[in-house]
């Protein structure tokens, strides 16, 4: 293998695992804020968002590994241009409804998210264990990809 493909597949697998991450926060977000408007009990809009999207990354990324995990030779440049184009609109989706539709939910639906607000009151405990869930990404990534690990001699 030539120095520029470990190069390029190194950033492919770095621009997968950022654009995954991602893609699931800005689901994760979009998912509080719908369960906040429907006037879902504050505990589980806090810890039901965090829980799907854990899941949604581990789904994606069994996915993926399964759909690209072949000894087929891909073109890394082309693959390296379309994640990094992929991470760059997500991180603008992201802007965008963060600018333009927290604003809007908020004025619109602020009964809502007051009561949210006030039912949050006294979870820092929660929030506090739910802070090791995108340390548990890690965790299930890293046995993902060791339980997908290939070698030579099993290729032959």
């Amino acid at each position: 293998m030539k120095e520029t493909d470990f190069i390029g597949k190194l950033g492919i697998g770095a621009f997968a695992y950022i654009s995954i991450s991602e893609f699931c926060g800005l689901i994760e977000y979009l998912f509080e804020n719908v369960l906040i408007i429907s006037g879902i009990e504050p505990l589980t809009t806090i810890w039901l968002p965090e829980i799907m999207s854990l899941l949604l990354f581990t789904t994606i990324v069994v996915w993926g590994i399964k759909k690209y995990n072949k000894l087929t030779e891909i073109d890394t440049r082309k693959t390296l241009k379309s994640l990094i184009v992929i991470f760059f609109g997500i991180l603008i989706l992201q802007f965008l409804f963060t600018y333009f539709g927290t604003d809007f939910l908020m004025e619109k639906y602020s009964a809502e998210f007051e009561n949210y607000a006030k039912g949050n009151k006294g979870s820092l405990i929660l929030r506090g264990y739910l802070a090791f869930l995108p340390i548990l990404q890690f965790v299930i990534l890293g046995i993902i990809l060791l339980m997908n690990k290939k070698t030579v001699a099993n290729n032959v």
